[in-house]
């Protein structure tokens, strides 16, 4: 309950939320492309630091480009990768993904996807930014809705929410123009509800953490390559793959680093 404006946090604890993004598995276990590392041998290793690290994650998010070819079997091989994994599990689609086949495989396999899951005082949103046929992302104004009425729902909550796409431009001209079309809505509508902490999302295959307003926006590593920050075009930057832990604490505070695991360096990356 609330007490002069501000969330009671007796009784409550701190959790741990593991974001992976962009493992972008291809039709068969290998490189998706020439100079490319073995996707699933990436995620593997990334995975394996996870389970070493933070076996007692209480949630792992994984948000988007799940699969560089979105079909079924591929998803169902992303599913048996994270069955090691004892957390709860929650995808989102990303632009390189067929969200219903993703989410068939998902659901079928016990886990979430989209929707929303609750840890204690924290409320975790997952939202869908995908736009068919284009790389570009837009949060329909279903989703929108969607995210009002989950925190209407939720007054007690703090709220973590999750997308594929950035909302911000993050520095990259190519990158940029690849971002949320309508990120300027997104925004608006979180910062509507004070009780919105931050929002993480993938796209970008790098680290990025800035405030908007009392928001914090954070992006993560991706399992397989990752994009040269603020480069005027497509380039890719010889560093290890990574993810990102944030601890969500009962009085609204956010702790999150990201963490490169080590041997995931691709050893011949393309120019």
């Amino acid at each position: 309950m609330r007490q002069e404006g501000r969330l009671v946090t007796a009784g409550q604890h701190s959790f741990t939320v593991v974001q992976v993004s962009d493992t972008h598995l291809g039709r068969h276990p290998g490189p998706i492309r020439s100079g490319y590392p073995d996707s699933d041998a990436q995620l593997e290793t990334v995975l394996l630091d996870v389970l070493r690290l933070h076996h007692g994650a209480d949630l792992v998010l994984v948000t988007g480009d799940l699969a560089e070819d979105p079909e079924a079997p591929v998803y169902q091989r992303l599913v048996d990768h994270l069955a090691r994994l004892p957390a709860p599990i929650v995808g989102l689609a990303g632009n390189h993904d067929d969200p219903g086949v993703a989410r068939e495989v998902f659901v079928g396999a016990g886990h979430g996807f989209d929707g929303e899951r609750v840890l204690g005082n924290w409320l975790v949103v997952g939202l869908d930014s995908c736009w068919p046929g284009h790389s570009a992302g837009l949060v329909h104004p279903g989703e929108l809705h969607r995210l009002e009425d989950s925190i209407d729902r939720h007054p007690e909550h703090w709220v973590l929410v999750a997308v594929h796409h950035p909302p911000v431009t993050v520095g990259s001209r190519w990158l940029d123009r690849l971002t949320l079309t309508n990120g300027d809505e997104l925004l608006a509508t979180m910062a509507r509800h004070p009780q919105v902490r931050a929002c993480v999302f993938g796209h970008i295959h790098q680290t990025y953490d800035a405030m908007h307003g009392p928001i914090r926006l954070l992006g993560c590593p991706s399992t397989l390559v990752q994009f040269l920050p603020e480069a005027s075009d497509f380039a890719l930057e010889p560093v290890e793959s990574g993810y990102r832990v944030l601890r969500l604490h009962p009085d609204g505070q956010l702790e999150t680093e990201v963490r490169r695991v080590p041997a995931t360096v691709p050893g011949e990356l393309p120019a």
